[in-house]
């Protein structure tokens, strides 16, 4: 188990960015508050989602699997800090990596247009038999029908275990909450004049 932190937003820029605006969403009560809260809260699940077609565009992995890795921590009044973490285990099953039995044993698709491995070995052992049961992979420890284990996929997270992609997600997450906060803003100021 563990816990990494992917992208982090606060509100420490939004009057900066809604320039003139800031004054008049000031003047409506706790305005700021819940213009702020709500571009952060908005803008930390729109990146949680891109993340998952991220993952999904280089690993052909299920979406329920890689939102299931993710939570999100969002913002409240008292807290204007919004975080996205990949959460639990960063590997799955590999039944989820489309594992077929075949004649030779188990092959399973890890990355999208990569074509099928077969399953061979794990942690540079080599394995003297896979097979899928019950609807999980199992491998045999050695040349005798047990002990067996459950075999898991490689952890799709360390794709953003890279600084450079983990920068790039954070700029994409500031990106969208700035245009969060200004379109937050004029919709509390529309709903400000026609009440």
């Amino acid at each position: 188990m563990a816990d990494k932190r992917l992208v982090r937003l606060d509100s420490h820029h939004a009057a900066q960015v809604l320039g003139e605006l800031a004054s008049r969403v000031g003047s409506i009560p706790r305005g700021m508050d819940l213009v702020v809260v709500r571009a952060l809260n908005r803008a930390v699940t729109a990146t949680r989602d891109e993340v998952s077609r991220a993952i999904r565009a280089e690993y052909a992995v299920p979406a329920r699997d890689v939102k299931n890795t993710m939570y999100v921590r969002k913002a409240t009044r008292a807290y204007k800090v919004a975080i996205l973490y990949a959460m639990g285990k960063m590997s799955i099953p590999l039944i989820r990596w489309g594992a077929r039995q075949t004649k030779k044993g188990v092959t399973v698709l890890i990355r999208k247009g990569g074509g099928r491995k077969r399953v061979v070995s794990k942690d540079g052992q080599k394995l003297p038999g896979v097979f899928v049961a019950k609807g999980e992979v199992y491998a045999r420890q050695t040349a005798r029908r047990t002990p067996i284990r459950r075999l898991y996929g490689p952890s799709f997270l360390a794709y953003f275990g890279k600084p450079e992609v983990l920068a790039a997600q954070q700029a994409r997450a500031e990106d969208v909450f700035r245009n969060r906060v200004i379109a937050e803003a004029n919709y509390l100021l529309s709903k400000e004049l026609t009440a």
